[in-house]
């Protein structure tokens, strides 16, 4: 009879804290559905992947446009890793998609000792609310 009692004592108060989670989950949820991302600046966008790789082919860092007005983060993993930039050409007029816009780049890469490397990436560009070059994973 105890037993019983606890658990049904116990089933209502899991069920109780679950419907409270489950409440206060659905109010952040929905205070956060409001926040949308504007959609991307195709213009601003594609001034700042020239801009950002401008900044790798004259040899500069990532950090200093970490540090740059207005700030830029940027993630390329070639760059982190060594690689030099000699050359670079944006690849069509890219795809705008809400808050991020696409560009396929060729690049021409060197590590010093051996020949330059011609290779195509995708750089995915955000401009709200910081401006963003990500090397796209796909």
């Amino acid at each position: 009879m105890i037993a019983s009692a606890w658990d049904s004592t116990g089933a209502a108060s899991l069920r109780g804290a679950s419907v409270l989670l489950f409440s206060l989950f659905s109010v952040v949820l929905s205070g956060c559905g409001e926040q949308r991302a504007r959609p991307v600046n195709v213009e601003l966008a594609k001034a700042t992947l020239v801009d950002v790789l401008n900044h790798w082919k004259a040899g500069g860092t990532i950090e200093e446009l970490r540090t740059s007005t207005p700030e830029i983060v940027v993630q390329e993993l070639q760059w982190t890793n060594g690689r030099t930039l000699q050359d670079f050409s944006l690849v069509g007029d890219g795809r705008a998609e809400d808050a991020n816009w696409f560009c396929e780049v060729e690049l021409t890469l060197s590590s010093g000792a051996s020949d330059p490397v011609k290779k195509k990436v995708t750089y995915v560009v955000g401009t709200d609310p910081v401006l963003t070059v990500f090397h796209a994973i796909l």
